[in-house]
């Protein structure tokens, strides 16, 4: 029996539209299944969004207080907001919309269907098998409503479904992902009271403790409260009241927001018919992206701790070669940076300290540069943060931490050096524009350079030596 395609993609987000015109340039057959619900939502999209929006409220205030004539001009307001946000959203919608895919000879399936293994491997839809010689899920996730006593009966609202101009002023945010965080801070900005629980150890699992400090500090200083490793026990409405049973304290609120962990939308596909194995709520992959049925890959937000559409992105790309050719790619997640949405942004690429000094014991070096030492932090009122950047002894760049205005776009430079193998010498020679925020890097390379030729005492030595007996002879 001949096969109808090279490659079937399931899933209606923007990693398996990417994954579908990256695959047709290669002349492959491919369809592209969305099911029958829409998907169309971007936590990520949305965070960003409102990120900028904060960003912008706070710089006008800022302004309008420096300027007392400017006090009459109205104000932002999130009607400015839904209007900004609708727009950008369809604006972005439109990059990746179905019928330019169609257009390019992709085969869009508004249907839904499973996996079959028998006869052969297929994924059976209402009207038809579709025959391939690879699968590729590239699935969204949904929100997991949490088994807390009471918090179904008393009632909460989730990220996809936030009205910001709707909330009251008083909320709670339960939560367990990097993104309560950034939620946390963005309508506190926005004049809203804070209470952010969390129920592990510390904010945020996976990175260093100066980060951690630094963010928790910030998070602190603008009046969150934090509840950090406390288990939630009971949601309650006393009065109209809704209140949070969480340790030993009890919390009175007028809203809750629940940001959770989230769990894959692998309803009604029969992975486990086809053998596919799910693990701690992820599909199971090697390398090469391939899950425990070798004909069938996945790669997506969905797959990943900090759920970015650039790692999604590169995921995808890497599946595609493998599915379409032959899988001999692997990924390789050492130069992807990640970016949290705090303010200021956090962003990092490569190894942690922790992770550096467990493989690399005493050959490394650490340096930090604070953001106060450059001109454009400054100039913007923007000096909290620090550049930490992890090498090898012989400068070969291991990871770099940034916590500070732009941080999300100098980190590509780095994420670029470690890809390369360029040496934070060759970062040394470059001399940035003035007064930009780059100039980070050429600060930090320079103070790596001088801490390495301090350790050279016999060049330093034989320096000193030459440089006197030049005195000498200038006499």
């Amino acid at each position: 029996m001949s096969l109808d395609y090279d490659l079937v993609i399931i899933g209606n987000t923007p990693e398996a539209f990417l994954a579908a015109s990256q695959a047709i340039k290669f002349q492959a057959r491919v369809a592209l299944v969305l099911g029958e619900t829409p998907h169309d939502h971007s936590l990520e999209t949305d965070s960003l969004i409102l990120s900028y929006f904060t960003y912008l409220h706070d710089h006008w205030q800022n302004f309008t207080q420096c300027h007392l004539n400017l006090h009459s001009v109205s104000q932002l307001n999130y009607d400015d907001l839904k209007q900004w946000k609708n727009k950008v959203k369809q604006d972005i919608k439109e990059l990746t919309n179905r019928e330019k895919l169609a257009k390019l000879g992709v085969d869009i399936i508004e249907e839904s269907g499973e996996f079959c293994r028998l006869p052969k491997l297929g994924f059976v839809l209402k009207t038809r098998t579709l025959r391939s010689r690879r699968y590729l899920l590239a699935i969204s996730s949904l929100a997991i409503t949490p088994q807390i006593p009471g918090l179904a009966e008393v009632g909460y609202v989730i990220p996809e479904t936030l009205d910001i101009d709707q909330l009251p002023q008083n909320i709670v945010i339960l939560c367990q992902t990097y993104l309560g965080i950034e939620l946390a801070q963005l309508l506190n900005r926005l004049g809203k009271k804070i209470t952010l629980i969390i129920e592990n150890s510390n904010i945020l699992l996976q990175e260093d403790k100066d980060i951690i400090q630094l963010i928790q500090a910030i998070l602190e200083a603008e009046n969150i409260k934090l509840l950090i490793n406390s288990s939630i026990t009971q949601v309650r409405k006393i009065e109209g009241k809704k209140w949070i049973q969480a340790g030993n304290k009890a919390i009175e609120t007028n809203e809750i927001i629940v940001v959770n962990q989230r769990i894959l939308n692998t309803n009604r596909l029969n992975l486990e018919g086809v053998k596919v194995e799910i693990e701690n709520n992820k599909i199971k992959t090697n390398n090469k992206l391939q899950t425990t049925n070798p004909n069938i890959y996945a790669c997506g937000r969905a797959m990943g701790q900090y759920s970015l559409s650039n790692i999604a992105q590169y995921e995808a790309s890497i599946a595609i070669k493998n599915t379409i050719f032959y899988p001999i790619f692997k990924v390789n997640y050492d130069y992807h940076p990640i970016r949290m949405l705090t303010n200021p942004i956090f962003s990092r690429v490569g190894l942690t300290e922790t992770q550096a000094q467990q493989q690399y014991k005493n050959d490394i070096i650490i340096i930090k540069q604070n953001y106060k030492t450059l001109v454009k932090a400054t100039v913007l009122d923007e000096t909290t943060g620090f550049c930490k950047l992890i090498t090898r002894r012989n400068g070969l760049i291991l990871g770099c931490h940034i916590i500070g205005n732009n941080s999300d776009e100098i980190i590509n430079i780095v994420a670029y050096a470690i890809k390369n193998k360029i040496k934070i010498q060759e970062i040394a020679k470059l001399f940035p524009p003035y007064g930009t925020i780059s100039e980070i890097l050429f600060k930090i390379s320079r103070q790596w350079q001088e801490k390495k030729n301090r350790e050279k005492k016999l060049l330093n030595n034989c320096l000193e030596t030459l440089l006197f007996w030049r005195r000498k002879w200038s006499q």
